[in-house]
């Protein structure tokens, strides 16, 4: 993204990379969906964008009615979902004045302290490495120290130097020995009894002297020494890259491995018994550091006045040669004023190479990367015992999606219809026909590509056949997993830092609404009616709510309301031959009951005559409310919810022709493009110019030489500017480089 933080009335820039587990360009999936979520886990946009050669990029606006606080970014394709939703892109996004959260800590006994052996075993008579992690209750690490002793009291090492509530300390445990750890927070003291040591088992050392190599180290104990063939196997995301048949002639071996055959980021060293049973594993971090200095620049001076236009070029390098394949995005931001959030920023290192297969939140993931020295790269050890690896048990219910498709099923009385004449036609201004035939199954599809809403019509004719029937597949929506973090977000500096600069921005958007107008207070309630059960009576006011708890073992929606609708409503037949919910309404002049159709609507669209709710598929109802007016009181209203929002119901009108349904599907996203702006415009303006984004370009491609270039012209805002470029090749390298220089009177 362009930047980590935002006020209402701004623009999130994006760009999407979609990789494969070796970090190249995926060409699996044409199709990404990208959400913007509030704090209550609640949808506010969903947009569509192709991808293509895994890249893809667009905007979302911010509606500057929106409030203040913390949303998140959550971003997937349908092959993610065979996953869980827990494994997709999802990032908090700070919108406005985002205040300073303190850390509530008070005791020693608030943090969650967890003590883990190298490998997932403690062995008896070999040393071990076991790493720690303390977490406080709102999710930050807490720095911790203290020692471990053994049951006769002997102290056996210290635990000291912790980073982000991480650290880790070496152990030989003793037959008959038990051990435990006294940590101290604050000068209070408690005590925590460590695993205990196996007399049988096997466990996995790993260690880095520097970036270029792994030094594994595969241990058992005595009884299992010569015990057959074992296998070391290195992947990441299920794929192989390395595997070393061995046997274990003593307790302890030894192999080294090249970093360089090996993709960058996370991978899996697995310990495997000779018929591919899992008997241990470690995560190790690859290639720190790898890509840091790859992309050099030139024309950047250290400041520029006012309104000035920045020239710059730029040339990637890997391994010595020029990097021509491959796709970069730039920002420019004045980062005096919009704060980047270093520590916790997101950008293509921390998410493709660090986040996405990790446990849990992380904490300033940014830290990891922002240099390769030896204690960083012990950090990262650090995070790789402690956090661990989220292993996915992959079910293929979803297919990569390479365009829109609409697809269903033709279908008589006697079951599929074969070889079926489906129509598609799109209606509206942009009207277009698609025709294909069902296979033996009586299955259809179409592959489309469009943007914007789509109305589309489906026909099924058959000779076989009159009585036709055409059911659309419902692609159902993922759902939105609670963010946790969110609810206990720590910002250590004020990402916002000119009040001035927010309020005249504010002011410039509201300009564009319209006027503001005088806040007024009015004080009062409305006065309410209630029926002897307690519910209320006035217009307007729910007396009624049907829940899917409520309708665990119904067939028929029909059915059920006519023994459960409240408030003297029924189940009658209208003009039309359609049973409806209705009220009964008592004519004084002609003396007669007559029998009043109650208001439905399905999605907020009302229905007709026609409607027939029995056929509706009762699991997928959401919400029913029905709402209690007039005098005396009666039902007048009924709202359905149901999960599917693109269901419409035309598709269940009595008077719907045989063999065709109606369907209402998003197309692509259309993004707009940055505004640049150019000095010197032919109408001045003397409005000021208060940009925090100068500049963005999604998808800088290099020349045959390598390079790219770009220019911009600063605004009125001075003080220091940042240029953040990332992108990657299509040989799987990640790259990311920043600068900075100021603006001056």
């Amino acid at each position: 993204m362009d930047k980590s933080f935002y006020l209402p009335g701004d623009t999130i820039w994006f760009k999407a990379y979609v990789v494969d587990e070796a970090n190249l360009p995926s060409k699996a999936s044409g199709i990404l969906y990208v959400e913007l979520i509030n704090a209550k886990d609640s949808l506010i946009n969903r947009f569509t964008l192709p991808v293509l050669n895994g890249i893809s990029f667009g905007n979302a606006p911010i509606d500057i009615k929106n409030s203040k606080g913390l949303y998140r970014i959550r971003a997937y394709t349908r092959v993610m979902g065979n996953a869980s939703p827990t494994s997709f892109f999802d990032q908090v996004v700070k919108i406005g004045d985002v205040a300073q959260i303190k850390n509530q800590i008070t005791t020693i006994q608030d943090l969650d302290i967890r003590l883990l052996p190298e490998g997932g075993n403690l062995l008896l008579g070999l040393p071990s490495r076991i790493a720690y992690k303390a977490i406080s209750n709102s999710g930050r690490g807490i720095n911790i120290s203290g020692k471990v002793v053994n049951s006769k009291g002997t102290e056996m090492c210290l635990i000291e130097g912790s980073y982000l509530g991480m650290g880790s300390f070496f152990l030989t445990p003793e037959a008959g020995i038990t051990y435990k750890a006294i940590i101290t927070v604050n000068g209070a003291e408690r005590e925590i009894e460590l695993p205990v040591a196996q007399s049988s088992g096997y466990s996995l050392s790993v260690s880095q002297r520097d970036t270029s190599e792994l030094v594994v180290k595969p241990m058992c104990t005595s009884d299992l020494v010569g015990k057959g063939e074992l296998k070391l196997s290195v992947h990441k995301n299920g794929v192989e890259f390395l595997r070393i048949p061995f046997v274990m002639d003593s307790q302890m071996a030894r192999m080294t491995i090249e970093t360089a055959k090996l993709p960058q980021g996370i991978v899996q060293i697995s310990l495997l018994a000779a018929s591919g049973d899992l008997l241990c594993e470690r995560l190790a971090f690859i290639g720190q550091g790898r890509n840091n200095d790859a992309i050099k620049q030139g024309g950047l001076i250290a400041q520029y006045p006012k309104r000035s236009e920045t020239k710059i070029e730029l040339q990637t390098l890997m391994d010595g040669k020029q990097v021509t394949d491959g796709s970069f995005s730039v920002a420019v931001t004045n980062s005096d004023v919009s704060i980047p959030d270093l520590d916790n920023e997101s950008h293509i290192l921390t998410d493709l190479l660090l986040s996405s297969d990790l446990k849990g939140h992380i904490e300033s993931p940014n830290r990891y990367f922002m240099d390769g020295s030896d204690s960083t790269r012990m950090h990262l050890d650090n995070l790789m015992l402690t956090q661990g690896w989220r292993k996915i048990s992959w079910q293929k219910k979803y297919s990569p999606e390479k365009t829109i498709r609409v697809s269903g099923k033709v279908t008589d009385k006697k079951g599929a219809v074969a070889a079926a004449k489906v129509t598609l036609m799109r209606t509206g201004k942009e009207m277009w026909i698609e025709q294909t035939v069902t296979d033996s199954e009586g299955r259809f599809s179409f592959d489309l590509e469009y943007a914007g809403p789509g109305n589309f019509i489906v026909q099924a004719k058959s000779d076989q056949s009159k009585w036709l029937t055409a059911k659309l597949d419902s692609m159902p929506a993922m759902p939105i997993l609670p963010n946790s973090f969110v609810k206990n977000y720590l910002s250590d500096t004020l990402s916002f830092s000119s009040k001035e600069v927010m309020q005249k921005n504010a002011q410039k958007y509201l300009k564009q609404e319209g006027i503001k107008l005088k806040e007024v207070e009015i004080k009062g309630r409305k006065k309410l009616d209630y029926n002897d059960s307690g519910a209320p009576l006035n217009s307007g006011h729910v007396f009624q709510v049907i829940l899917p708890k409520d309708l665990v073992h119904v067939e028929d929606i029909m059915d059920y309301l006519s023994r459960h609708l409240g408030g003297g409503g029924v189940i009658a037949t209208n003009d039309q031959g359609v049973m409806k919910p209705m009220y009964s309404l008592y004519i004084k002049g002609a003396n007669v009951i007559k029998m009043m159709p109650i208001g439905v609507s399905i999605n907020g669209f009302p229905v007709d005559e026609y409607f027939d709710l029995s056929v509706l598929p009762v699991k997928e109802i959401e919400k029913i409310q029905v709402y209690m007016s007039g005098f005396p009181p009666h039902p007048t209203f009924m709202t359905i919810s149901m999960k599917d929002k693109n269901i419409l119901y035309q598709n269940f009108r009595k008077g719907t022709p045989p063999g065709t349904a109606y369907l209402k599907q998003e197309g692509y996203t259309i993004s707009k493009a940055f505004y640049e702006v150019k000095y010197p415009l032919k109408k001045q303006s003397n409005e000021e110019d208060l940009r925090t984004t100068l500049y963005w370009t999604p998808n800088l491609i290099p020349d045959k030489n390598g390079k790219m270039s770009f220019s911009y012209f600063n605004g009125d805002l001075t003080g220091k500017h940042r240029i953040v470029v990332e992108g990657f090749d299509g040989q799987g390298n990640l790259f990311r480089k920043e600068w900075s220089y100021k603006v001056e009177e």
